[in-house]
């Protein structure tokens, strides 16, 4: 069966590849029987209660028992200086995102800064507006458009972005139960991912030494894909058998989890918040990273805000202060993704209806989430 084009020249070829199904092979565009349409849409809507329901559970943990005008009179005081320093650090780390995402795709092309910057951009700003994440599925879809990348390799690299993510949160969980005394079961969970993440890296160290042992690990691994998945995965993959490859892509994350735990630190220095920087900075991003992993509404709404006044409970910080801290922090950086969206999309050319339709036609089966 004939491939579509991969040129992004012309919008018939592009908006020709987004009406591909995505339930089948390209070109199977017919219509799903009534009965299979109709669970799609229960999935649908049982997962969207279930993110509501998760939202609104954590928001009530976070906020039960808080006085209002204290947590208004916290945030009014806020240090003008470092809030301007805490929007360049969070505007930074959509820089350094669609860099690490450059790196990622070079085993299937070598894509321009723009492109990337801009799919980054509008995806992460997407993502705090519509369910399901569907912003990360934009991305990808948008980087096709602009660079002519396969949405299957593009759609890979962020499933790999998500996994360095991981290591990285791991290294930030491993160094704050170093450095700070946390309780006994947090400090054993984080020496057992770090032994985890400590096997990840060792098995990338034998890929890079020895290529032969890769194309067999690689190969078993892409045996429990799905046929699409792993004709994207699997150049990525062969590209982290490469030792610069796989040391930028992790000089990237170190930069990028070092620029948001800026986002959290000046987040404490704008708000007068004392604790000890560097290791209430990494509680924060540990335990709100883990909470925005759960199934919630768009916008990480009430898992942020548990995540953080969680957090700040280990250094005894006040609630009061630490909802304060966690409302702060969310609406800074909410508004900071959905202004950046809005300015790069406002060079696209295309709408936000046309975003919205285009991320539901990319999105997997409602089963797979």
């Amino acid at each position: 069966m004939p491939r579509p084009p991969r040129s992004g020249s012309g919008n018939s070829s592009v908006w020709g590849r987004a009406r591909l199904s995505s339930r089948g092979e390209p070109g199977n565009n017919a219509a799903r029987p009534f009965s299979g349409r109709r669970e799609d849409r229960l999935r649908t809507a049982f997962r969207s209660l279930v993110g509501i329901a998760v939202s609104l559970g954590c928001l009530y943990f976070a906020t039960r028992g808080t006085d209002w005008q204290r947590v208004g009179a916290l945030i009014a005081g806020a240090r003008p200086g470092w809030v301007v320093a805490l929007v360049a650090v969070s505007l930074m780390s959509v820089y350094v995102r669609a860099q690490r995402w450059r790196v990622l795709l070079r085993p299937v092309g070598d894509i321009e800064l723009y492109p990337a910057l801009s799919a980054t951009a509008i995806g992460f700003g997407a993502s705090s507006v519509l369910p399901f994440r569907l912003g990360e599925l934009l991305r990808p879809a948008l980087l096709g458009r602009r660079a002519g990348v396969g949405m299957s390799a593009a759609l890979s690299s962020v499933v790999l972005e998500r996994l360095f993510d991981m290591l990285l949160v791991i290294g930030c969980f491993l160094g704050l139960a170093l450095a700070y005394p946390i309780p006994r079961a947090m400090r054993q969970a984080s020496w057992v991912l770090a032994a985890m993440a400590s096997v990840g890296f060792v098995v990338l160290l034998a890929m890079q030494r020895n290529r032969a042992l890769a194309d067999r690990l690689i190969g078993s691994a892409l045996g429990f894909v799905p046929a699409r998945a792993r004709r994207g995965l699997a150049p990525l993959c062969t590209g982290l058998s490469d030792g610069a490859t796989v040391a930028v892509v992790i000089a990237y994350s170190v930069y990028l989890w070092g620029v948001i735990a800026l986002t959290f630190l000046f987040g404490f220095l704008a708000l007068d918040i004392h604790v000890p920087l560097v290791a209430a900075s990494l509680a924060v991003v540990v335990v709100v990273a883990a909470f925005v992993f759960l199934p919630q509404a768009p916008g990480f709404v009430g898992t942020w805000q548990a995540g953080c006044v969680l957090a700040l409970g280990f250094f005894a910080v006040p609630k009061d202060a630490a909802v304060g801290y966690s409302l702060f922090t969310w609406v800074i950086q909410m508004v900071i993704n959905i202004a950046v969206a809005g300015v790069f999309l406002a060079r696209e050319d295309v709408s936000v209806s046309q975003l919205v339709r285009l991320a539901e036609r990319q999105a997997p089966p409602a089963e797979a989430g």
